[in-house]
């Protein structure tokens, strides 16, 4: 018999809500429990991941893992540390190899010369209990998995939102001073409020199929790949990855398909068949069909209400830029949101969350929409490719390099994963500098204002990325660096989390090319100059969005 629902109803007061519990959700709780807010967290399914969206964790998340103090557990996580990492380029996974881009395993990677982190491959099915045991470690994060949020109603005070708890059937009411909506890509907050998508609704409907299998790759008879892409006489049409080696556990995703195909009457042995190259009998964990989309929403920010993760953009995977631009924005977001809590912050520093990332939402989408287009730009012309016969031969010797060199951008993107900045940010102070190029596949690192702080390492063996987090930080940067008293008394008038850290190395100072140089509590630079500013006032009243 079904649980009857309570007839009182609990009441909460939380100063944070976040509805959506996936990877950005549990990102933002974390961040916020991080600095000492409260917040409630929602989700209405159990948490359990079956079968994962993500399975890498890009170097900027990385160096977000680094500051909770969970990146050692995400990169030690149960994919094998020797397994090869390659991408390979195939007619099918048993015909031939067309091209290979070579990548170390994950035991033998190292940092780059930008960051104190490398990329990872961390299944959501493990990346997300990671999260969650950062978050619930937080003295006020609360979490309740099988929670549904019904309704939300706006008001002066902020959001009051009436939820069931689905298991009892209990209703409970909450009154936040700020909602985040990380509901995903339908988001009903983000329909409720009326908010728009802008961008390509539809570009394929791509089919998942996830398989379990023992040891793949030596069933084959095939050198270990991690990423291997179709190619055969119809052009590319698939790509099919491990996601756990050690469980058995691989994806294919055909690139698109019939619009009104239903998952039912998918022909999973078919679309296996054509990518393995053979049969083979495997066990079947999951099948869906999903909308390819590359859009933006119109807005961000809806008074007390937020707009974060796949809520407010939808990129092609292309790239693996999805989850990792959400958790960028759960970290922006995050800061703001317990400064302005806390009472050190503005209400513009809450606008300007929209400011920021949603121009970072436009980048992502149209890198990631232009990757995805590069597959299906060899799906003409390819009729001979699979043939063992001359023409087949000169073919493959031909289009393999072409497609390892131009389809492998998607995985060529330190630029992309580390140079984004906030253009015309109202919360950092502009210059003058020019901007770099903002080129996807190569970083240039630049404290100019609304960038990343550039990473460079310490004599202490710290990364400069070390110092940043908790507060904001200013940067004495060598030797004849003017003194910051009046940096540090009007940061104590304003109540506000400052420090301040002396650098003597020559190569940091070429680096970051100010003697002062201001950063956010995000590690994004706010102001930097040679001498102190007439009024240090006002500049911290300016990036506390005051």
């Amino acid at each position: 018999m079904a649980k009857q629902p309570s007839s009182r109803r609990k009441e909460t007061h939380v100063p944070v809500l976040i509805v959506g519990g996936g990877p950005v959700g549990l990102a933002l709780a974390a961040e916020l429990g991080w600095r000492g807010v409260a917040c409630r967290l929602v989700e209405q399914t159990d948490g359990a991941i079956h079968t994962p969206k993500m399975n890498e964790v890009n170097v900027r998340t990385m160096e977000f893992c680094r500051r909770w103090g969970i990146a050692e557990r995400v990169h030690n996580c149960p994919f094998p540390a020797d397994y090869s990492m390659d991408i390979v380029f195939v007619t099918n996974m048993s015909g031939h190899e067309l091209g290979r881009m070579k990548r170390p395993a994950k035991g033998a990677t190292k940092p780059g010369p930008h960051s104190p982190m490398n990329l990872t491959i961390c299944s959501q099915k493990w990346f997300d209990p990671f999260l969650l045991d950062l978050a619930r470690g937080f003295d006020g994060v609360d979490i309740t998995h099988k929670c549904r949020m019904d309704s939300f109603e706006l008001h002066a005070g902020g959001v009051t939102a009436r939820l069931t708890h689905i298991e009892s059937g209990e209703e409970e009411i909450i009154h936040a001073r700020y909602l985040a909506a990380c509901d995903g890509a339908n988001s009903p907050i983000r329909r409720q409020l009326g908010i728009g998508l802008s961008g390509d609704e539809v570009i394929s409907r791509p089919v998942h199929l996830f398989f379990r299998t023992p040891d793949l790759c030596r069933q084959l008879g095939i050198e270990e790949g991690t990423f291997f892409l179709a190619v055969d006489r119809d052009g590319m049409w698939a790509n099919i990855r491990v996601i756990d080696p050690v469980d058995g556990l691989w994806r294919l995703m055909a690139l698109d398909s019939p619009g009104d195909l239903r998952p039912e009457d998918i022909d999973r042995e078919g679309m296996l068949r054509r990518a393995l190259g053979r049969d083979l009998e495997v066990e079947w964990v999951g099948a869906s069909i999903w909308t390819r989309r590359g859009v933006v929403a119109d807005k961000y920010v809806d008074g007390p209400v937020f707009i974060v993760g796949d809520a407010a953009h939808q990129l092609s995977p292309t790239g693996a830029l999805g989850m990792n631009t959400g958790i960028g924005d759960a970290v922006d977001l995050g800061w703001k949101l317990a400064a302005v809590v806390q009472g050190w912050g503005g209400e513009k520093l809450l606008q300007s969350y929209q400011d920021e990332r949603q121009p970072v939402g436009h980048r992502n989408v149209a890198m990631a929409t232009q990757f995805y287009e590069s597959h299906v730009e060899f799906g003409e012309g390819v009729a001979a490719i699979e043939d063992d016969t001359p023409e087949g031969a000169r073919m493959r010797a031909d289009v393999g390099p072409k497609m390892t060199y131009e389809v492998s951008r998607m995985f060529r993107t330190a630029g992309l994963q580390l140079g984004y900045r906030y253009e015309n940010s109202p919360v950092c102070v502009d210059d003058g500098a020019p901007p770099l190029p903002d080129d996807p596949e190569n970083f240039i690192p630049s404290a100019r204002p609304g960038s990343r702080a550039p990473h460079a390492w310490l004599p202490d063996g710290r990364s400069t990325l070390d110092l940043f987090g908790k507060t904001f930080v200013l940067l004495r940067i060598g030797r004849d660096a003017p003194a910051a008293h009046e940096f540090e008394n009007a940061a104590k008038a304003a109540k506000m989390p400052f420090c301040i850290e002396s650098i003597e190395e020559p190569e940091i100072s070429r680096l970051y090319e100010r003697k002062l140089v201001l950063v956010r509590p995000d590690g994004h630079v706010a102001w930097r100059g040679d001498t102190a500013p007439e009024d240090c006032t006002a500049i911290l009243a300016k990036v506390c969005g005051r």
